[in-house]
């Protein structure tokens, strides 16, 4: 558990307890280093209200509460000098994935469809989609960007069984993108997923499926429940598909 996960279930601190939080999780690497009163005279506090804080916390003293910050600074820094390996194992498991994946149907209902639209469920993924459709005009393929779940909706009530939609997303799941979905696949769009490698709503509703690996990077928030998702392997599939197309279909 970390710190700030043992924060949000404690009820109420005072204003004290407060300041000391805040210059605890902006300078955990000093204070693993600090006696109580040293704390304390950082803080404008006391060494009592440090050691009251901490059994607020769940620990017998300040000193078991140091040793806890000492494991969770550890950690992190090792997450950190995994980072660069996390990429390595994401893009070679994805370029696996694409290599087993057969992209020609994608490409062919691409080269056959009257209206291709593309869905990004967040900022990340629509940047992503930004320049998928980008490249495929180079090739004299025009693409919609669909900017949000409002005109998704909009598009979902017209698009006809001749057209393609192209949905990026990280999770896959999404009340709205899943509904919509079941939409389309009524109206019998061709619906084609492009999400990480496990089982989710969209990938279900879709004629066509792609995966990538993601790792998501610890320690980025001092958040728990905040997520940093990063998209360099998306990227890597995306340019896949274009590549694909380029090969067997513009110069053929």
């Amino acid at each position: 558990m970390r710190l700030e996960e043992r924060i949000n279930q404690v009820n109420n601190f005072s204003n004290t307890e407060y300041v000391l939080l805040e210059y605890i999780i902006s300078a955990k690497s000093k204070v693993i280093n600090m006696q109580a009163a040293e704390l304390a005279k950082h803080t404008f506090t006391s060494p009592a209200s440090v050691t009251r804080l901490s059994q607020k916390l769940g620990f017998s003293g300040f000193n078991e509460f140091k040793f806890f910050l000492k494991q969770e600074v550890s950690e992190l820094k090792t997450n950190k000098k995994k980072s660069w390996h996390l990429l390595q194992s994401d893009v070679e498991k994805t370029i696996k994935l694409t290599e087993e994946a057969n992209l020609l149907p994608i490409n062919q209902l691409i080269a056959e469809a009257k209206n291709i639209f593309v869905f990004g469920t967040d900022w990340g993924e629509r940047n992503t989609a930004e320049l998928f459709v980008r490249n495929f005009m180079a090739v004299g393929i025009y693409m919609t960007i669909i900017p949000s779940v409002t005109e998704l909706r909009w598009v979902s009530e017209k698009v006809q069984k001749d057209d393609v939609m192209i949905i990026i997303s990280y999770s896959g799941e999404g009340k709205d993108v899943t509904e919509l979905s079941q939409l389309l696949k009524l109206r019998k769009v061709k619906i084609v997923s492009i999400t990480p490698l496990a089982k989710n709503h969209l990938s279900t509703l879709s004629s066509n499926n792609l995966y990538y690996q993601a790792t998501q990077l610890a320690g980025v928030s001092d958040d728990p429940y905040a997520e940093y998702n990063l998209f360099t392997t998306l990227h890597i599939v995306l340019d896949a598909l274009f590549r694909n197309y380029f090969d067997n279909f513009y110069l053929q």
